[in-house]
């Protein structure tokens, strides 16, 4: 049984969501419906399984308009981008308001809008064109864009993302800041009360410490925590002899760990976090090195940080050079208890930042790619070779000053804004 789809909830009271998420959700549908909207895509953004998607379908429910809905499975090039308007004017216009309750007359869905990659070709069937012709959407439409995405910061380095982030509003979809915290244990006590609920309509014995246990591992994973749930309910004579190793591996986000790493002081459990991580050592090191200085305010905690995390960046550099790949285990032991080395820890809340190195690589190796890309469709469009091409962009720099050549030349070669500032430096 698909529990999952079986109780999904049909209203908004019935989301485990936090009520910061729902009010500024509620903030942005209402400027749609005054018909001001200051941001015309929502963009929500977060784990899997925590109702991102949900949340759009009782959003259109409750505001009594069909939702146009493509996701992952389906193929998002340009054209398939453009079907999408297509299927949003058969219940009404793009361009026009329709409905004079709501404000407008549909909600447009791009469920996982992270995993539309801009650079495939149109010859293999991929993505191409698909983030341009999706910015070109979003400026346009008189209608709410919703995009759930699980990797933002991924997202954000592709190409044409910019213009969807600019004109989005972008929220963070976690039910809490942090373990311990008012939201935290409101988000706790409704999701217990629901597995309750569908435990006594399902006629099965339900274990408060058994579920407890369950929560508290799969964090504010609801999908994974009710099938979880379920599954231990269904098939377990007494759930209180389930224990929590037995549940299902759960991959930690880089995210979770350094904030275990950082604020929950247990030296055993961040090295759990990081037995089942799903990236890499160096990555590990590289967030804590960005984000030590906002934990550690104190010069001298931030001195002695810095000489364990030092030690533990030595054993990568022996697995670089020796190949001696067991020593990724000895700086991730390393690194891990940085947090005592910090006597006068930051207690406001820290937002993480994203490692500024990864990102600055990420940039050069855009712009290498954007006018790879450049080249290579002004070379097929121009019947010239790759070399030839490159040697010209000085003509083509040029050529796009006219606005009228650049929309022209853009449409044609559905050049994304990277690409085209690569075409516009020569």
């Amino acid at each position: 049984m698909n529990f999952i789809e079986k109780y999904r909830p049909q209203n908004s009271s019935e989301l485990i969501v936090s009520p910061r998420i729902i009010s500024e959700i509620r903030n942005w549908i209402k400027l749609w419906k005054e018909g001001t909207p200051v941001k015309k895509a929502l963009i929500l953004y977060g784990p899997p399984g925590t109702g991102k998607t949900t949340t759009a379908g009782v959003l259109a429910k409750e505001m009594n308009v069909p939702i146009v809905e493509m996701n992952a499975s389906d193929q998002r090039n340009a054209d398939a981008m453009k079907r999408i308007a297509l299927m949003a004017s058969l219940y009404g216009d793009l361009s026009q308001i329709d409905t004079e309750q709501s404000g407008f007359s549909k909600i447009i869905l791009i469920d996982e809008a992270d995993n539309i990659f801009e650079g495939r070709s149109r010859e293999t069937g991929g993505d191409s064109g698909g983030l341009t012709e999706l910015s070109r959407i979003i400026s346009r439409t008189m209608n709410p864009i919703i995009l759930t995405m699980n990797e933002y910061y991924a997202f954000r380095r592709k190409s044409s993302s910019r213009d969807i982030i600019n004109n989005s509003l972008v929220i963070e979809y976690r039910q809490y800041k942090r373990k311990g915290d008012n939201e935290y244990k409101l988000f706790r006590s409704r999701i217990i009360e629901r597995i309750r609920e569908i435990a006594s309509k399902e006629n099965l014995r339900f274990n408060t410490d058994a579920i407890e246990r369950l929560v508290d591992k799969n964090s504010d994973d609801i999908r994974s925590t009710i099938n979880d749930a379920m599954n231990v309910l269904s098939y377990t004579d007494d759930p209180a002899s389930v224990g929590v190793a037995s549940f299902r591996d759960i991959q930690s986000s880089i995210y979770d760990v350094v904030h275990t790493t950082f604020k929950d002081h247990d030296y055993e459990k961040t090295l759990s976090r990081l037995y089942e991580k799903d990236f890499t050592t160096e990555d590990y090191l590289m967030w804590i090195d960005e984000n030590l200085h906002s934990e550690a305010p104190d010069f001298n905690d931030l001195s002695e940080a810095y000489d364990l995390l030092s030690l533990s960046d030595a054993f990568m550099g022996r697995v670089i050079k020796k190949q001696h790949y067991a020593f990724k285990g000895y700086a991730e032991e390393l690194a891990a208890g940085v947090f005592n080395r910090i006597e006068h820890q930051n207690q406001k809340y820290v937002k993480y930042e994203f490692p500024s190195y990864i990102m600055k690589m990420s940039r050069m190796r855009d712009a290498r790619e954007s006018r790879k890309s450049a080249v290579s469709k002004l070379s097929r469009f121009t019947h010239s070779g790759k070399i030839r091409t490159s040697s010209m962009l000085s003509f083509f720099s040029d050529f796009l000053k006219s606005k009228t050549n650049l929309t022209e030349l853009s449409d044609k070669l559905m050049l994304s804004e990277k690409e085209i500032s690569v075409l516009k430096k020569g």
